[in-house]
């Protein structure tokens, strides 16, 4: 009995068994934290952290958090993972899943009471926002 493999099946097994490449693979997270309103979690909030550089803010990076509140951080373009290094912080926060409106000040890095000073001794970013911004 002779087989007869037609080239078009020969290359849709072979890529069945080699894999396909879909490009570079994401890149792994850095520092890790949650974010809490009050005793309540929620998925789709984009936290982006600025740094203090002397009198200005400027950002260096950002996680969205899952179902339950936690996230990692990547810099910016989340080509690489960020890890925090020492130094005065403030992160803002948006809503990229369903409608939540957000108090202006949780919008704009001067304002944020979200204001934290990590330390080399820190190894997760903690967030707790009331638990009032939840509610409709």
């Amino acid at each position: 009995m002779k087989l007869r493999f037609s080239i078009p099946a020969f290359v849709i097994v072979a890529s069945m068994l080699l894999g396909c490449d879909s490009g570079p693979a994401p890149a792994a997270g850095g520092t890790s934290g949650t974010l809490k309103f009050g005793d309540a979690v929620t998925s789709d909030i984009v936290i982006t952290v600025h740094r203090a550089n002397g009198a200005s803010l400027e950002v260096v990076g950002f996680g969205t958090t899952q179902p339950d509140g936690s996230f990692v951080l990547y810099k910016p373009g989340a080509g690489e993972p960020l890890f925090l290094e020492p130094g005065s912080y403030s992160c803002t926060l948006e809503s990229v899943g369903p409608p939540l409106k957000l108090p202006k000040e949780y919008l704009e890095a001067s304002r944020s009471p979200l204001k934290i000073e990590w330390t080399a001794d820190l190894k997760s970013l903690d967030l707790t926002a009331p638990a009032k911004i939840l509610s409709p």
